[in-house]
């Protein structure tokens, strides 16, 4: 692909270029050799833009390409701009075709949509049903009387237990379970000292609304009774645990790590960044960010960034941050004072 071809394909304007070189290949600023495109779009890599080996870079409008050798694109968007060309020099995406692999176990009165594929060993449970041109790769489990929407995906070895509902879109990466046991359990003394522990039964469901990703090796646990209930276009990173009963909105992010402990209520466009942990019962509010490794253990107004454990706003976080500077400031001044105080004294003397 010729550079030219690369700036119509982006819609980007081209600087300090007079020659039309070929574009072989796509790769990091740091890992890049000549005859390859790649992207600055988080300024912390900024100082590997005059160094790069790459042919071209395809930068956002803020950024200064001063002294930079690599032929510059600016674009509204490098991140969207790179998607954009990558697929034209990586391998083409693998295309399930639509059956049922003759190793497969589908169970009886279960409805398949048109062109759907069924890998090896996958399972599905009596009365489930598929949508159209849903891809359930192998060792996939679908539990009895489990509703799937038109194009989904899922991949090798995730798990939906019974009665269970996914939207149409959904991705559910490998190792996911959706609908494992919520926590709950009862504890008793008894007479001779002991303690009896119950199990509580989780009869509820969940809920996957359309477009939701689930990554791999992530668990959202059924509801106690009712639904735990995953909103419309909220995408959750590897290794996270929701609990039973949660309920999270639309359009929000949780990124590794994070816990959320059952009941606890999450609105939309809401930001987890990894290690978080929340603990039940809590309401989180529209458009609250949560920082890495915050703790929550109350309710969170809308549209506030909280940090921190206990997770408090970020203006007061960054406050007792700096208090230990400014005591130690304010201690200085004190000793400054009295040795000044000290010789005023003895000249009175």
């Amino acid at each position: 692909m010729k550079l030219s071809e690369v700036v119509k394909l982006v819609g980007g304007v081209l600087e300090n270029a007079s020659d039309d070189p070929d574009i072989s290949g796509v790769a990091s600023l740091r890992d890049a050799l000549p005859g390859d495109l790649s992207f600055l779009s988080n300024v912390k890599y900024a100082a590997q833009l005059p160094t790069t080996k790459a042919t071209a870079v395809l930068v956002g409008p803020e950024h200064d390409c001063k002294g930079v050798a690599a032929k510059v694109i600016r674009v509204a968007s490098p991140d969207k701009a790179f998607a954009m060309v990558a697929p034209h020099f990586t391998p083409p995406e693998i295309v399930r075709k639509p059956g049922v692999h003759p190793t497969a176990v589908v169970g009886v009165g279960v409805k398949l949509g048109a062109n759907v594929h069924i890998g090896p060993y996958a399972v599905i449970g009596d009365g489930a049903v598929v949508g159209d041109r849903c891809v359930i790769e192998a060792h996939v489990t679908i539990g009895e009387e489990c509703v799937i929407g038109s194009d989904s995906h899922f991949y090798p070895q995730c798990s939906i237990r019974e009665r269970c509902k996914i939207g149409n879109r959904v991705i559910i990466y490998s190792g996911a379970v959706i609908g494992s046991d919520g926590f709950g359990y009862t504890t008793e003394v008894q007479p001779d000292g002991s303690v009896k522990v119950e199990k509580i039964p989780q009869v509820g469901i969940v809920e996957l609304c359309d477009d939701v990703e689930i990554g791999a090796n992530t668990t959202v646990d059924r509801a106690r009774f009712g639904v735990t209930k995953i909103g419309r276009m909220t995408k959750i990173d590897n290794l996270v645990q929701i609990g039973h009963n949660v309920q999270i909105g639309e359009y929000c992010g949780i990124v590794a790590h994070v816990g959320i402990s059952g009941s606890t209520h999450i609105g939309n466009g809401v930001m987890i960044w990894g290690q978080a942990g929340l603990a039940g019962h809590l309401n989180i509010g529209d458009r609250v960010e949560i920082l890495a490794q915050s703790g929550v253990h109350r309710d969170l107004e809308a549209n506030g960034i909280f940090l921190g454990t206990p997770a408090v706003d970020r203006r007061e976080a960054m406050r007792h941050f700096h208090m230990p500077k400014s005591v130690e400031r304010l201690k200085e001044e004190v000793n400054q004072l009295k040795e000044k105080i000290a010789e005023l004294e003895g000249r009175c003397e």
